[in-house]
């Protein structure tokens, strides 16, 4: 696809059909409101190596093609139940990878595998700060 082409379908967002609304990771959200995926790092780790290059290899193509403002930074909180907790996850340098499933579970959750990661509510955010 050309880039010219892309672009004209990005631009559109909401219109079946497009890249930006209709396609593959518009999909793995599935019908949730969530805005952003969030991965800790101990996860990313966990992924077997040819996984890890590839993910990193895309990341790094994508930030080539798109504008800086396409990858702001952002500090991710973890919440329970509306109130702050602790994120076993940050300890990812004492901490082992996460073990595979085992083969014999089926993962209900693969259907819209990015749904849910981070809801985009602010109602729930303001909840949290008081």
């Amino acid at each position: 696809m050309s880039s010219h082409l892309h672009a004209a379908a990005a631009a559109e967002p909401g219109r079946p059909g497009s890249t930006y609304s209709d396609g593959p990771v518009w999909h793995a959200f599935g019908i949730s409101r969530a805005a952003y995926l969030v991965l800790p790092r101990r996860t990313l780790q966990s992924m077997p190596i040819d996984w890890q290059a590839r993910f990193v290899a895309l990341i790094r193509e994508a930030r080539q093609a798109l504008p800086d403002e396409a990858f702001p930074q952002y500090q991710a909180v973890r919440l329970r139940d509306g109130k702050y907790t602790a994120d076993p996850n940050c300890r990812y340098r004492r901490m082992p990878p996460f073990p595979d499933r085992p083969a014999a579970d089926a993962c209900t959750a693969c259907e819209a595998p990015l749904a849910g990661a981070f809801v985009n509510t602010f109602t729930l955010f303001d909840h949290a700060r008081q």
